[in-house]
């Protein structure tokens, strides 16, 4: 809409410039000059792109794939899930008998079970793969995710399973309370694992599985 009324002033003006400029030779090449710079302008600065129009087929694949990743995805968040939660229990065990509010007997059962279901989860991941019916690059995006969080959850186990070891009351090699903590928050401590960093790949998929208003219209 702008670009229609900046053409019609420059028409407005061209007519009065033609009607009060005495010289019509230097109108005339002040004219010629315009289109020139006109036409230099419209080749040489780039232009946005048109945007396509997406067919019924391209929305209903992109929906199937929609749909093909949302059921990965919710058993994906589920797992997710339960490493956080088991990761909260893992320090919650420690601040309790850190407090000593559990005794390190029972510190040690605790961190037993929770090593086991650590394990089960783990193993529930590695087998969790993406559908094959995903596009590649979805598939590979997806296929990323899932590896950053098996090694996560690998991580994660060996922090539980060397804590739950370095708690066994047959092998502690003291039996100051303070210090039993201090070595079980310095096995936590060094092993942790980092921060899970899935956003870049599922930002990604958002965009590839998304359905933009401009290709509909």
């Amino acid at each position: 809409m702008l670009i229609y009324l900046l053409a019609a002033i420059l028409i407005v003006l061209l007519i009065l410039l033609y009607h009060y400029l005495p010289n019509k030779k230097v109108y005339a090449c002040f004219c010629v000059t315009l289109a020139v710079l006109g036409i230099a302008s419209y080749l040489f600065f780039p232009h946005a792109p048109k945007q396509e129009v997406m067919t019924d087929e391209q929305k209903y694949d992109i929906f199937q794939q929609q749909q093909i990743f949302a059921t990965w995805y919710t058993d994906y968040q589920k797992n997710v899930k339960d490493l956080d939660h088991n990761w909260r229990w893992y320090h919650q065990i420690l601040e309790d008998f850190k407090e000593d509010n559990i005794s390190i007997q029972t510190a040690y059962v605790r961190l037993k079970q929770l090593e086991e279901d650590e394990k089960a989860l783990t193993a529930k991941i590695a087998t969790s793969a993406p559908p094959l019916e995903l596009h590649d690059a979805n598939y590979d995006l997806a296929t990323a995710m899932l590896q950053k969080t098996k090694a996560y959850a690998e991580a994660q186990q060996k922090a539980i399973t060397l804590t739950r070891a370095a708690s066994d009351p047959q092998r502690l090699t003291t039996d100051d309370q303070e210090e039993q903590s201090r070595m079980l928050q310095t096995v936590m401590e060094k092993e942790s694992p980092v921060a899970l960093f899935t956003a870049e790949e599922i930002a990604q998929l958002q965009a590839n599985l998304a359905i933009s208003e401009e290709m509909e219209q």
